[in-house]
């Protein structure tokens, strides 16, 4: 058996397993099952980001509309049909149906179309970032939760001019809880309250400066120039990737507003008393830094450093060293568990190897009871042999009274001669 590799087949497996601890979860297999097929496991991130797009929707039409996200469930806003599971399928659904209600005909909007691919490929895209700089796997998923944020808020703030507290505020405690916890996985002792202290600090320092420089804004211009909704998404960035990533994103999406906001007030000169909406750009700013700023980050800001550990990193050593540290915990799990394979498939051999020289041993002290037995007499054999010697001892009994029935046979003949 080869085991050099994990296969799926053996992570659907061991994911379904009944016993305790289950080997899905053990850091070092899943990254190496994700390392060996990048392609099934990115088809897996698509699918994933599909799913939560269809949620995200959801959010995007109740949360502005004060509406509960679980009840009632979803449903056609025309004839209020309930919408069933098959329904409901990613992408599937809407080519199924074709874009339409199937009770009451009614259109379905192409941007519950949208929002699926678009949070899926957003996914993929963090994943493939993840595995071609060699990440920290952990960090997939707080860049799966900050786009997951981002996209619902980008499309509320274009559509009333408000990102809901709901998701920033989602951001602001998942993000801090994540650099808290992203070493549990490896050993349930290894929290990170260095990594969580930053977070928290780091959303502090941005979120209490760009409130100041929104009541700045305010006085000078005499109306709201920055709103708060931006000030928490900014901030919730900083707790979730860092200072530096939050900077670029910043600095991407107000260089894209100055030069589209013009061009669009331009063209639609009655829209430009609905105010300004910053948080698409804040999204557009963190796909871009997605794709582009990992590298340079990694070029100018840590020039001597490894580009897997310090892109992760916040601005210190600390944070550096703890994921050298998680990789090398991981390095050594993998080893000893190959080990442990090897050596219980090893005694798994020796025993076969002494079973069968005990069942050996057994088979040639039984041979020689076996030919004893064989060359005694049984029952069966012996019966005609007892029978062969009593028949010449009957004999003579059978003879002895032919003598005594003679005189009794002649005795007409002496009778008739006399």
């Amino acid at each position: 058996m080869n085991t050099s590799s994990v296969s799926i087949l053996d992570v659907i497996r061991d994911f379904f397993a009944d016993a305790p601890g289950i080997a899905i979860f053990d850091p070092a297999v899943f990254s190496e099952a994700i390392r060996e097929y990048p392609v099934f496991f990115a088809f897996v991130a698509f699918w994933f980001g599909c799913c939560i797009g269809s949620f995200l929707n959801v959010c995007v039409y109740r949360l502005p509309l004060g509406m509960s996200l679980v009840t009632p469930p979803s449903h056609c806003p025309k004839c209020d049909h309930k919408i069933t599971v098959w329904e409901n399928i990613p992408i599937f659904s809407y080519l199924c149906l074709r874009g339409k209600c199937h009770w009451c005909g009614a259109p379905i909007s192409p941007r519950y179309l949208i929002g699926e691919m678009t949070v899926g490929m957003m996914y993929m895209a963090s994943f493939a970032l993840v595995l071609h700089y060699n990440l920290p796997l952990p960090t997939m998923f707080v860049y799966f939760l900050t786009i997951s944020v981002a996209w619902p808020a980008a499309l509320i703030d274009m559509k009333v001019r408000l990102i809901p507290n709901e998701l920033t505020y989602s951001l602001l405690i998942l993000a801090p809880l994540y650099h808290l916890l992203h070493g549990v996985g490896l050993e349930p002792h290894l929290l990170d309250w260095h990594g969580f202290l930053i977070s928290v600090v780091t959303a502090g320092l941005f979120g209490t400066l760009l409130t100041f420089f929104a009541w700045l804004g305010e006085k000078a211009m005499k109306r709201e120039a920055f709103g708060l909704g931006d000030v928490k998404l900014i901030a919730g960035f900083a707790a979730a990737l860092g200072a530096l990533p939050t900077m670029w994103i910043m600095f991407s999406g107000s260089l894209i507003a100055l030069v589209f906001m013009p061009i669009y007030t331009y063209k639609h000169p009655k829209f430009r008393h609905r105010g300004f909406a910053f948080g698409p750009f804040l999204a557009v700013g963190l796909g871009i830094w997605l794709v582009f700023g990992i590298p340079f980050t990694d070029k100018v800001f840590y020039p001597n450093m490894d580009l897997d550990i310090s892109a992760v990193a916040f601005v210190n050593d600390h944070h550096a060293n703890y994921y050298e540290t998680y990789r090398e915990h991981m390095l050594e799990q993998a080893y000893e568990r190959r080990m442990m394979e090897f050596e219980a498939g090893d005694e798994e051999n020796e025993a076969g190897d002494e079973g069968n020289e005990a069942d050996a041993d057994a088979q040639e002290e039984t041979l020689p009871e076996d030919e004893a037995q064989s060359a005694e007499p049984t029952d069966e054999d012996s019966a005609p042999a007892n029978d062969a010697e009593a028949a010449p001892e009957s004999a003579p009994d059978a003879a002895n009274p032919a003598p005594e029935s003679a005189p009794d046979a002649a005795s007409p003949a002496e009778s008739a001669m006399q």
